[in-house]
């Protein structure tokens, strides 16, 4: 017999044993991400929808402490843009006037641009989409009757 099949079998028999140590060590990270989310926006990481796609991960994860990415949040009133190193910018759902889709892909995944009107001056984010989690986030913001919405995508954005 091989020894990387031996070697993979026996981490396979030990998984099996530990499963309830594993989960446990899975919840408690997730916990943990929840109390650290929550300290740093004042949000309830689980009463908010994230639409915008992760981030490619080019070096292992490393580019995360370079780079100041922005992640989209959504929940039943406002849209959230949440940076690492910069305050929560909140945004009225009722407050976007537009929902397009462009023709740039990245990773198999739409750019989106969505423009808000706040305070007489527009805003423009272009967000790659997660694909359920943003018709959810689509299906809600087209509750508003003053939105210009792509109408081709509106119910069936992802086949």
């Amino acid at each position: 017999m091989d020894i990387n099949i031996i070697f993979f079998l026996s981490l396979l028999i030990i998984a099996l044993f530990n499963y309830k140590k594993i989960l446990s060590f899975i919840d408690h990270l997730e916990e943990k991400r929840a109390i650290e989310f929550k300290n740093r926006t004042n949000l309830d990481l689980y009463a908010l929808t994230r639409i915008s796609a992760p981030p490619v991960l080019l070096f292992f994860g490393l580019e995360n402490f370079f780079l100041n990415r922005s992640v989209f949040y959504f929940d039943e009133n406002n849209l959230y843009k949440i940076t690492r190193k910069d305050p929560v910018i909140q945004h009225k759902l009722s407050s976007i006037i537009e929902a397009r889709k462009t023709s740039v892909m990245i990773n198999e995944r739409r750019v989106w641009k969505i423009i808000i009107k706040d305070l007489d001056k527009q805003i423009g984010y272009r967000i790659t989409s997660r694909h359920n989690n943003f018709n959810l986030f689509l299906e809600k913001i087209s509750e508003n009757p003053n939105i210009i919405m792509d109408e081709r995508y509106s119910w069936k954005i992802f086949e």
